[in-house]
């Protein structure tokens, strides 16, 4: 069970470095922009407050919170990485698939549209990003990377 539970951890700390860099990939290939962790670490540091914002900018700053919004997407990977293992069982620590990191992975895609996005003030699903319909194909795409990034 202990050595499980080490593992799931492992996992969810290698998608979410698979994640990185992947965003660090589109970021040289294409010019996108890098992710901006200090927003969420705002969000994470006002939750003890409020849940849903607004704006989340016009919310009082907080001078840790690039590094708090870090450590909460590391903390957010290994949690998915937990569940991974808990959900696929022993037997996939032993011969993992593709088939139910891909299910989390897209089950997962809604904790950011629902929870986060909305909680920084960007709307269910978020239609105030720009554009909402590529904010939606990259955050498909980048769950899956972390997924598939645990696999490996």
């Amino acid at each position: 069970m202990f050595d499980m539970f080490w593992r799931a951890i492992a996992i969810g700390i290698g998608a979410t470095v698979a994640m990185d860099l992947w965003a660090i990939f589109l970021h040289k290939a294409f010019g996108q922009p890098r992710p901006n962790w200090g927003p969420v670490g705002r969000w994470v540091w006002h939750l003890r407050d409020k849940v849903f914002h607004d704006d989340i900018g016009g919310a009082a700053p907080y001078a840790h919170e690039k590094a708090l919004g870090w450590a909460f997407h590391y903390f957010v990977g290994i949690v998915y990485g937990i569940i991974l293992v808990v959900l696929a069982g022993a037997g996939w620590l032993a011969a993992p698939t593709f088939l139910p990191a891909f299910i989390l992975g897209i089950v997962t895609v809604g904790a950011g549209w629902f929870l986060l996005a909305p909680g920084m003030g960007a709307g269910l699903g978020p239609p105030k990003a720009a554009p909402p319909e590529g904010v939606r194909g990259g955050d498909t795409v980048l769950e899956n990377v972390f997924w598939e990034g645990g696999l490996g």
